[in-house]
């Protein structure tokens, strides 16, 4: 399974699409993980389609900064364990089943510690531990 993340820092201009698409060309992945996409939902299915997958999980952007977007085909069986502006966490069920989690960090340095709280709370806490972060 391949699984392509990127920060893009804005997936908004048609540079930054057709960058994307030509990735895609190469290297086939089976799961997108974008960041800094700033994207809504309307414009995410839009990319959705042009990326010929058939699903995806969207933290929408928050106007001109932000947002991620986790994208992949229908054979993938993928089911969101939770979201927040830091994070797409998913189990990916196959043979086996195993977690993906795509982060994006705090940019404010002083704030910086909500992105490892939050991963603190992925990791040991649970769902119920996340609750400050959806």
């Amino acid at each position: 399974m391949k699984i392509l993340a990127w920060n893009c820092q804005g997936m908004a201009s048609a540079q930054a699409v057709r960058a994307l698409l030509d990735i895609q060309k190469c290297e086939k992945p089976d799961v997108f993980f974008l960041s800094e996409t700033h994207l809504g939902k309307i414009k995410a299915d839009k990319l959705k389609r042009r990326l010929g997958c058939d699903h995806f999980i969207i933290d929408e952007s928050d106007g001109r900064s932000g947002g991620l977007l986790m994208l992949w085909r229908k054979e993938l069986n993928i089911q969101c364990m939770g979201v927040s502006k830091y994070f797409i966490d998913v189990e990916i069920r196959g043979d086996e089943v195993w977690r993906l989690t795509g982060i994006y960090g705090e940019p404010k340095w002083d704030q910086k510690h909500l992105t490892w709280e939050a991963l603190r709370a992925l990791y040991g806490g649970g769902v119920d531990a996340l609750a400050g972060y959806w």
